[in-house]
């Protein structure tokens, strides 16, 4: 029965993503690489609808069940980087409940918007990747660019001279500089000549962004310390400031759809500068929502049936387990998004609750220190030794903001420097230069 083994995914994947939020850095698409291994060695009969159901879950648990270890763990990927400066702050002042609840309305508003504009996907889909696609090179180097120029080295106007001032400033933009090259150089390496077998072989750069992004921010967290004390203001959101939040967080959110190699946290950056954004409850929603459309959006794209299209590490591990897109597992997946949604919305607010008093146990390193020894063990386990090593570089890589002050978001040169040189051509002469091929 369609209708019950599409439930059953469901259920599988919430629980999939459910149980990577509450271990500290572990990625959801971990858990999908594990079971995606016992599916080549035929371990169980695997209906297509219940990978269809799978999909939808795991993508709709991530876009909200993630958005709690994001403030509470500090702990964020490559699509919720943006949030890091706001959890921040909202731990440090007693409002990461808060910061948690807002964000999860900007999904959930993401997610209605979704679900009242589903039958025009397909069509609009298709129809703005073909006027896109030819400008793509161009469009893609001017995001780049834009997210390279809004570094603004705030914060050294008090330094006592201009040269401690100038240093200090270009110390910031050389490391973002810096930063973005490096590990656009790691992500040329893994995707013109993929080192890594077994499960992680379909997606080499899920080590990367472990390294990239939840390490560094891991191991801050095991060194620092964790605020006391109430974790609610009682602050409400207004009408107003969630309508704003939640427009700006679609609009970035498209962003990221329509562009390969444009996160979240990317799309997010452009539509904070877009709106002006200055509130951080609009902000915090607007993250929220521009995660949830890309995750989520993503996703459906490999159900259209007009123009299927892999877009993003779910539906490049799960494109061999679904079947063909059809009108009819479209309408599928559109109500399993709906009841997905439902579930995961219902369920965000008592996940931010139990990591908001666990965050304030005495145990609490121990949850930092057993997540960086699961994620070593997975990455070698799934990855194997090439896999440790794409893991370590990455690692390396990822301190540099930390070190720095700098954005993390210049990180995803992973994934914009290798699409940018396949897109003006370049891919090839650069890889024979680098003695790739």
């Amino acid at each position: 029965m369609p209708l019950l083994e599409t439930t059953l995914g469901i259920g599988i994947g919430l629980g999939l993503s459910g149980l990577s939020a509450l271990i500290p850095g572990l990625h959801p698409y971990n858990l999908v690489a594990v079971v995606t291994f016992g599916l080549q060695w035929e371990w169980w009969s695997f209906h297509e609808d219940l990978g269809w159901g799978l999909g939808v879950g795991v993508a709709v648990g991530y876009a909200f069940f993630h958005l709690a270890p994001a403030v509470f763990y500090q702990t964020p990927d490559e699509g919720a980087a943006g949030l890091l400066l706001p959890a921040q702050r909202a731990l440090r002042e007693g409002w990461g409940l808060e910061a948690v609840r807002w964000s999860g309305w900007g999904a959930w508003g993401a997610l209605l918007l979704m679900l009242l504009s589903a039958a025009f996907w397909p069509r609009g889909w298709a129809i703005l990747r073909a006027v896109l696609a030819p400008h793509m090179g161009w469009l893609l180097l001017s995001i780049a660019a834009f997210m390279l120029l809004s570094e603004w080295p705030w914060g050294f106007e008090r330094l006592p001279t201009p040269g401690h001032r100038l240093r200090a400033v270009w110390l910031r933009l050389g490391a973002s500089l810096l930063t973005f090259f490096l590990s656009g150089a790691l992500g040329v390496l893994l995707l013109s000549r993929n080192p890594l077998s077994g499960p992680l072989a379909r997606q080499p750069l899920i080590p990367a962004f472990l390294g990239l992004f939840a390490v560094p921010g891991l191991w801050q967290g095991l060194r620092g310390s964790r605020p006391s004390g109430a974790f609610s203001s009682g602050e409400r959101l207004p009408l107003g400031v969630w309508a704003r939040g939640v427009g700006a967080g679609v609009l970035g959110g498209a962003l990221a759809v329509l562009f390969p190699g444009v996160t979240a946290g990317i799309g997010g950056l452009l539509a904070g500068h877009a709106t002006a954004q200055r509130d951080d409850r609009a902000f915090l929603v607007s993250q929220g929502a521009a995660r949830a459309l890309y995750i989520i959006g993503s996703f459906w794209l490999l159900a259209t049936p007009d123009a299927p299209t892999v877009r993003g590490g779910l539906g490049a591990m799960l494109v061999p387990w679904v079947g063909p897109a059809t009108p009819a597992r479209y309408q599928t997946v559109i109500g399993a998004t709906g009841l997905a949604g439902a579930v995961a919305f219902g369920l965000l607010d008592p996940l931010a609750h139990g990591m908001q008093k666990w965050t304030i146990h005495p145990a609490w390193r121990w949850a930092y220190g057993g997540a960086l020894g699961l994620i070593l063990v997975s990455t070698v386990i799934l990855g194997g030794f090439p896999g440790l090593c794409v893991f370590l570089a990455a690692t390396g890589i990822g301190w540099l903001p930390v070190l720095t002050g700098s954005r993390r978001l210049n990180t995803l040169g992973v994934i914009l420097i290798p699409l940018l040189l396949r897109r003006f051509g370049l891919e090839g002469s650069i890889g024979q230069a680098l003695g790739l091929y």
